[in-house]
């Protein structure tokens, strides 16, 4: 069974995860965001990860364009040029700039990466990753990124995803 029903499943998890370190944030944001959900409650760090995050991946100064298979997406991730109050900028279904870095893996791959279940150095020499552009700026990202691999699980639940944390 494939992790996401299709597109617009994919966008309203994966994409939708990747914009909550795109601006610095507060628990205020949280608690509008989330705060209804009986699965909801504060951890002492998720801010200072959350916004750490953020500023990290604004310090590559580099754009990445994720494609995607199963379903068919695309997600542009802009640390060059970011829009005004935001470390960086994320597209979903499009990619307005140039990237220096292009990723193309699955659903389902992606899936198991955020939630920190796959090795990238393993997954581009097997080919279930694969990059276009420097591989050196792929795995520069990595450091900056992989905080996020433990707020992925708790955002499913928090967002009612069971399936998808069952899958993980």
């Amino acid at each position: 069974m494939k992790a996401f029903n299709d597109s617009e499943h994919f966008y309203s998890v994966v994409g939708e995860f990747l914009k909550v370190p795109t601006s610095p944030r507060s628990y205020e944001d949280l608690r509008r965001w989330w705060g209804e959900n009986p699965a909801y409650h504060e951890e002492g760090d998720e801010i200072d990860l959350i916004n750490g995050i953020g500023q990290k991946v604004a310090k590559t100064r580099m754009s990445a364009e994720f494609v995607f298979s199963e379903p068919e997406a695309l997600i542009c991730m802009d640390a060059e040029n970011p829009r005004k109050g935001e470390h960086f900028s994320v597209y979903l279904g499009d990619s307005p700039i140039p990237a220096a870095l292009s990723v193309k893996t699955t659903g389902d791959m992606a899936h198991q990466f955020w939630a920190g279940n796959v090795s990238l150095t393993a997954a581009i020499m097997t080919g279930k990753i694969k990059t276009k552009g420097s591989k050196q700026k792929a795995l520069k990202l990595l450091p900056r990124i992989a905080p996020a691999f433990a707020l992925y699980p708790r955002y499913l639940e928090i967002i009612g995803e069971q399936r998808l944390l069952r899958m993980l």
